[in-house]
């Protein structure tokens, strides 16, 4: 029998799945350009393992890396684009 804590918390993991299903899918160059929204999908992705794999957190985490290089990392992954 499921104690109402184990209900709660497989309610709870259902729902950031399928909130992470239906969002939009944003791209590294995305997060790049909108550092706070980046920020915060990363922070959300690192508090809940469970959907880190995600396409969301997986260009979250690819943009923080380009982020954490600096400036001109951030132009010569943004200039590469437009070529």
């Amino acid at each position: 029998m499921m104690t109402n804590t184990k209900k709660l918390a497989l309610a709870a993991t259902a729902t950031l799945l399928l909130a992470a299903c239906s969002e939009t899918t944003r791209s590294t160059d995305w997060y790049i350009q909108n550092t706070a929204d980046q920020a915060n999908k990363l922070t959300e992705c690192q508090q809940n393992p469970e959907i880190s794999k995600t396409p969301n957190c997986v260009t979250a985490a690819e943009a923080e890396l380009i982020i954490q290089k600096g400036n001109d990392a951030i132009k010569e992954h943004l200039d590469g684009l437009a070529k």
